[in-house]
């Protein structure tokens, strides 16, 4: 019994490195061209990012200059009451606690809402960017030929970045 089973296994074994084999040079034989994109730099420096990037900025400075005021009128009370606290009578000194503490809790919450509000946002102006950087990859791979573009890779040599050519397309479609 013990012996069918490592006939088994053995089998299974040269059957593995076969097909291993066969799909290392079916795949040599298929990815003659293969291109690289760093996504981070398209999405930093093409005109649509940079768009993106100053509509989000633009979309949420008001808001983002009111959290800071109010942040700043926290500090500047907080800051009055340690100096002034101990010249302060007991109860003038715990209404003014209680009232930072309100004023605390209030700026948390409208941190969280818009750190919330920001993220959400802000993904779905990503998701947007990342089909009109697909869309553009898609072109050059098809244009140029390539039978595959990465967007992800632990290394990539200069010889296969693409980035140059889909940020120069990328421009061409900003003008459009």
């Amino acid at each position: 019994m013990m012996n069918i089973l490592l006939k088994k296994i053995q089998g299974v074994n040269v059957a593995a490195i076969l097909v291993l084999f066969s799909l290392l040079f079916s795949a040599d034989a298929f990815a003659e061209k293969i291109g690289y994109v760093d996504a981070r730099r398209l999405i930093d420096e093409s005109p649509q990012g940079v768009a993106e990037i100053k509509r989000l900025e633009d979309e949420f400075s008001d808001r983002s200059r009111t959290l800071k005021g109010k942040f700043d009128l926290f500090k500047s009370r907080e800051s009055d009451l340690q100096k002034n606290g101990v010249l302060m009578a007991p109860e003038e000194q715990e209404k003014k606690t209680a009232e930072l503490r309100d004023m605390q809790r209030e700026l948390k919450r409208d941190q969280r809402d818009y750190n919330e509000e920001y993220n959400a946002r802000r993904t779905q102006s990503l998701a947007e960017l990342q089909k009109v950087i697909s869309e553009a990859v898609i072109f050059i791979a098809n244009r140029d030929k390539y039978d595959l573009i990465l967007q992800q890779a632990v290394f990539a040599s200069k010889s296969i970045d693409v980035t140059n050519t889909v940020l120069e397309e990328l421009v061409k479609r900003s003008k459009k």
